[in-house]
């Protein structure tokens, strides 16, 4: 599959979702809500739903961005059904590692996510019809977590997984293609930040951390606002950055840039 020759949307619109476009998360959020709806209405009318993202730690990711958009409209034609709304909910996860996902094989893939810990609610869970979402299925690594989970829970709900997109190849490494095909370097992210309503992912992040430290401060960070580099420093501490070798350069970064920026407050 060439990524640009085959794939059934635009990689780069993809691509911007992944780093926190807004505009791309509504596009595919409502996409997949309409879908949905128009397929399996009659179920979803009949039943009480809770929908439920792919899981994460602290900083949302992607999915979970696209997720509140395709909540937001999965309800509107429920209500205008006369139909009772879905309601919303999370799993928890504890990452055990910080390599980047999309760069790995499936048993890779398989060996990371072992070592993960999700938090079911099951109480919660019970008697509702799941609607766990993410954006895009290449292994079905995370969803076979999930199953798996569930069948140690012994959770018996009806439950649809629903993607914006299936990949049916043989070369799970091609999400690294998707992920970084609007974004080849920090003045790409620099355009995309930009934008109305932009948020932080966790992929933003890790980027950010991984980019040159020289390139970082003259292409990036002297750029944002005082409250971004706030939230971009706290972040990296409450999803655990702070504890891997190669991202501590640019941490370092970041703090001082933000404390410049607050001795300038000051002056003022």
């Amino acid at each position: 599959m060439s990524i640009n020759e085959d794939a059934p949307f635009r990689p780069e619109q993809y691509s911007r979702l992944k780093f926190g476009c807004d505009e791309a998360a509504r596009e595919m959020g409502h996409q997949i809500a309409d879908a949905f709806f128009e397929k399996h209405a009659s179920t979803i009318l009949n039943s009480r739903c809770l929908m439920i993202p792919s899981p994460f730690n602290f900083v949302p990711n992607a999915a979970n961005v696209m997720t509140m958009h395709l909540l937001d409209r999965l309800n509107n034609h429920i209500v205008d059904a006369k139909g009772n709304h879905v309601e919303y909910a999370t799993v928890p996860r504890k990452i055990s590692y910080m390599d980047d996902y999309g760069f790995l094989s499936g048993e890779d893939r398989k060996s990371l996510i072992a070592g993960d810990r999700f938090y079911f609610n099951s109480q919660h869970f019970e008697g509702r019809c799941l609607l766990f979402i993410d954006d895009v299925k290449i292994t079905g690594t995370h969803q076979n977590k999930l199953v798996e989970l569930m069948h140690e829970q012994q959770l018996k709900n009806k439950t649809f997984f629903l993607y914006f997109a299936r990949y049916t190849g043989d070369r799970p490494n091609i999400e690294s293609e998707l992920n970084f095909a609007a974004v080849k370097s920090i003045k790409d992210l620099n355009r995309i930040v930009v934008e109305p309503s932009h948020h932080m992912t966790a992929r933003t992040i890790k980027y950010i951390l991984s980019a040159d430290p020289d390139d970082l401060y003259n292409h990036f960070l002297r750029f944002r606002s005082h409250r971004y580099l706030k939230a971009l420093y706290f972040n990296c501490l409450n999803e655990g950055y702070y504890k891997i070798q190669k991202y501590q350069a640019n941490i370092d970064l970041i703090r001082n840039v933000v404390k410049l920026a607050e001795q300038q407050i000051l002056k003022c």
